[in-house]
């Protein structure tokens, strides 16, 4: 989610920038926050692996031996500017190790990419209202 305006103006406080909820309003209101989601989302790739391809380097049977992935279950993998970042073997939403099944693991692996690209595009929002304050 979009950060809000509350939270950027608590961060300039925390800053020691004194600004106006409305001044950080009016930055915020200039800034196409869509725009820098959308190109911070275009930098992830998500891939569902197939259990045979290596991944850097190291067998697919090497990776498969990991505590965490049980045998039927689906992973998916996250690259970002296409550098492998994550091996995800089970839904990061929910306590525990909640197995990805073939009917939900693109759906929880876009969710996950869109809350990384949302905590990227964030701090490029905020950059961007600090310098229209500063």
């Amino acid at each position: 989610m979009v950060i809000t305006k509350i939270q950027i103006w608590q961060r300039l406080n925390d800053m020691g920038i004194s600004k106006t909820l409305s001044e950080v309003e009016t930055a915020l209101s200039e800034v196409d926050t869509e725009s820098i989601f959308n190109t911070e989302r275009a930098k992830y790739k998500i891939e569902v692996w197939d259990k045979v391809s290596p991944i850097n380097g190291i067998s697919a049977s090497k990776v498969l031996e990991r505590a965490d992935i049980s045998e039927g279950n689906e992973i998916y993998l996250i690259y970002i500017n296409n550098q492998l970042v994550y091996l995800q073997p089970h839904d990061p939403f929910q306590a525990g190790l909640v197995p990805l099944t073939s009917e939900n693991v693109l759906d929880i692996a876009n969710q996950h990419i869109d809350q990384l690209a949302w905590q990227a595009a964030n701090e490029k929002i905020f950059e961007t209202v600090l310098e229209k304050l500063v």
